[in-house]
């Protein structure tokens, strides 16, 4: 009986630990996994310059990390890709779906720019 009351103690301390480690990353951790995230997808898109998925994930997570104006030029040139993919009547789904979120950051990017704009104004 005591043998696995200490087993059940053990097992609540591990999953509170798991737990509690899922919510909080420590900032170093984030940073790591930052720039893991940024070097594959800079790798994917040095290999598939014209994947408008990968530009797009990578304006997101830009984004996310508040470097608006890289985010920008991301969205920008994935919404440019779209436009040519929409000029050759090739669209598929997933870039329709993609050239939409690139739609959405750059809304994000505007509401920051003019929030910055107005606190410059004071």
């Amino acid at each position: 009986m005591d043998d696995m009351t200490q087993v059940t103690e053990v097992n609540w301390r591990g999953l509170f630990r798991d737990v509690t480690g899922a919510l909080y990353q420590p900032p170093l951790s984030r940073e790591r996994e930052f720039y893991r995230r940024l070097r594959e997808l800079n790798e994917t898109i040095s290999a598939a310059p014209d994947d408008i998925t990968q530009i797009v994930l990578r304006g997101e997570l830009l984004l996310e990390r508040g470097e608006y104006d890289r985010a920008k030029q991301d969205f920008k040139r994935a919404l440019a890709l779209g436009d040519k993919l929409d000029d050759a009547e090739a669209w598929h789904i997933l870039e329709q779906i993609m050239c939409d979120r690139a739609v959405y950051g750059m809304r994000i990017v505007q509401r920051h720019e003019q929030s910055a704009s107005q606190n410059a104004r004071g």
